[in-house]
């Protein structure tokens, strides 16, 4: 190939002009996957961060569900998705109707219930009644109603992040519901079953152990919330 310091005139300049097109194409390309990443990152760290619960709460319930068939962490898993993406949503669309001292209160509810749920869980763990009595714990239920309560307790987190979230106009709430609900069902699933294989190992104390994890939780989030620590 001939050099280019050789080629007429012309030619160098339609060489250099066709180069610095491509350079410039090439930066536009690395530009916009880089925003693409940042933007995934961004929507899973959402995702993740009103998520995380479902892997303690999975788990427990796993603990607690005695004859757990392999579709039940499955229905676990769409029941707190659903539940999150919806939440989220509702949080975002209703941000005007909601003010800070309603996200405190949502605040309160939240871990006031899974505190609630975690001392009813020790309370049973060493009552006379045994299995009796935590077959009839919210966490060992599979039906409906069970479901959908555990499930709006674990999602309302979700309601004040969306809340939130209604304050920075460059998200898109659908990406970010989306995340949540991807991120909820792919934690909840095999926590369900690692929770299911410890149920076997603890026995009858387990739900005692669960319950201290849920009521530390819920702690841990209250002072979090007030930025204790």
């Amino acid at each position: 190939m001939e050099p280019l310091c050789s080629q007429p005139a012309d030619t160098r300049r339609a060489h250099i002009a066709t180069s610095h097109r491509e350079v410039t194409r090439l930066t536009c390309v690395s530009e916009a996957s880089l925003e693409a990443t940042v933007e995934f990152v961004k929507y899973l760290l959402i995702g993740v961060s009103v998520s995380l619960d479902e892997l303690a709460v999975g788990t427990i319930k796993g603990v607690q569900v005695k004859r757990m068939r392999r579709v039940d962490p499955w229905i676990t898993g769409l029941y707190f998705a659903v539940f999150q993406g919806v939440m989220l949503i509702i949080g975002f669309y209703g941000a005007s109707l909601f003010s800070k001292g309603t996200s405190a209160v949502t605040e309160w509810i939240a871990d006031g219930l899974l505190m609630l749920i975690g001392a009813n869980m020790v309370r049973e763990a060493f009552s006379k009644s045994g299995d009796d009595a935590k077959q009839q714990d919210l966490l060992a239920k599979m039906d409906v109603k069970s479901m959908s309560v555990l499930s709006l307790t674990m999602s309302l987190d979700a309601l004040a992040v969306g809340v939130s979230l209604a304050l920075d106009h460059r998200l898109d709430i659908w990406w970010a519901s989306l995340s949540a609900a991807l991120v909820s069902l792919a934690i909840t699933v095999p926590a369900m079953f690692v929770g299911h294989k410890l149920g076997h190992k603890v026995g009858a104390k387990g739900g005692a152990f669960g319950g201290a994890i849920l009521i530390l939780l819920g702690l841990y989030e209250l002072l979090q919330y007030y930025k204790v620590f």
